[in-house]
């Protein structure tokens, strides 16, 4: 996005985009309420037509009222209906309608008086540019419109007194400017003010996706993408205080530091990187976090689940790690590829369970897995059976 206008007083496409959608539905309010008001106003001259072109007063009532009003009315109802840059085009169209009724009457009238009407179409000039606000660059062409035919009249009007040809046309010059300039600097402290609000929203914006950005950088395990050790804590914390049943899986590779002595620590990174991904995977459709503990250890939170779920699920784990057939030529057990050992832990619904016994709990029980033969689980004592699952 931009922030510079250029000499019309329009945005760049993007911006002026998001100032639709911003102030697009005040924009539509206020030009309705404007053009029933100026309507009121504007047909009260109907009255001061009676006294200043008595020969054309039905050719004025009609004008004003069967044609501009209900004209007026339709660009009122159309203005929310209509793309934003149609809408100004409707509403620059109206004023151009309105303000060539109040000329053409004054051209055609011959009554003594009818002069005094020259002005009537200044005034629709100043509601048009000041009180309608219309961009600049309606603004403009609304106003040399109005200028050329109020100077066309003045100089064709039949039987026109000659210093009112020059005379009228200066007066009404005049207010077309004031009103113009006025209109110029109107839109100029809106766009300009945006433009400031906007850079004021968009530094903001950036600073907030910046702090996001840190936060989930500083939540997140750099080798492998998983939730980290801190990221963990604060799940740990929450989920553990709450009356829902939790399971804590605590999850170790199998003679790790073997793969890693055997094949290098590039392959030992990979090798973690493709068993986080399988953590991940798992705790997608359920209402879990799978994070990297620390080395070569990870850890799994299940929200809503009981032995029976937490023993099925680790026993999927288990499956799907060594399914991955990452191969471990270091292994001396028979054992060729990569597996894991998981140890659980559980929080019944209700109780209230320290993280630090919780994990304790889960790590003792990883402690039995590993003794037992690993590429298993163990539940951790009181919760269930000791049974270990292949």
């Amino acid at each position: 996005m931009t922030d510079r206008l250029d000499w019309l007083l329009r945005f760049d496409p993007c911006v002026e985009a998001r100032h639709e959608a911003e102030h697009g539905p005040e924009r539509v309010a206020g030009l309705r309420q404007l053009i029933l008001v100026g309507l009121i106003f504007y047909n009260i001259y109907n009255f001061t037509s009676a006294a200043l072109m008595p020969d054309i007063l039905d050719l004025s009532v009609a004008a004003r009222l069967l044609v501009v009003t209900p004209l007026s009315l339709g660009v009122a109802w159309l203005v929310s209906r209509v793309a934003p840059a149609t809408r100004e085009i409707l509403v620059l169209g109206g004023m151009i309608g309105a303000v060539a009724a109040p000329i053409l009457l004054f051209w055609l009238t011959t009554a003594p008086l009818g002069t005094y009407t020259y002005g009537e179409a200044v005034l629709v000039v100043v509601y048009g540019n000041l009180l309608l606000a219309l961009r600049f660059r309606h603004a403009l062409a609304f106003t040399a419109a109005a200028f050329l035919f109020a100077a066309l009249a003045a100089g064709t009007k039949p039987g026109l007194d000659p210093a009112l040809r020059m005379a009228l046309p200066l007066q009404f010059a005049t207010g077309c400017a004031f009103s113009l300039y006025a209109n110029y600097r109107m839109e100029t402290l809106r766009c300009r003010e945006y433009l400031r609000t906007l850079a004021a929203q968009l530094a903001s914006e950036a600073a907030d996706a910046a702090r996001r950005r840190y936060q989930g950088l500083s939540h997140t395990d750099a080798l492998t993408g998983l939730p980290n050790r801190r990221r963990l804590d604060e799940v740990a914390e929450s989920w553990f205080s709450e009356e829902r049943p939790v399971a804590l899986l605590m999850i170790d590779l199998d003679h790790f530091k073997l793969f890693n002595d055997t094949l290098g620590h590039p392959e030992g990174d990979a090798c973690l990187r493709a068993v986080a991904g399988l953590f991940a995977t798992s705790v997608a459709g359920a209402e879990g976090l799978a994070a990297r503990f620390g080395g070569e250890e990870f850890t799994v939170i299940l929200r809503e689940a009981g032995t029976l779920e937490a023993a099925r699920f680790a026993a999927a784990l288990v499956r799907a790690v060594e399914s991955l057939g990452i191969v471990h030529p270091g292994r001396s057990d028979g054992v060729g590829v990569v597996t894991i050992s998981v140890g659980i832990a559980l929080k019944p619904a209700g109780a209230a369970r320290s993280r630090d016994a919780l994990f304790a709990e889960a790590d003792q029980a990883l402690y039995q897995a590993k003794h037992r033969g690993r590429n298993r689980y163990a539940l951790a004592e009181g919760v269930g059976s000791a049974a270990l699952v292949r």
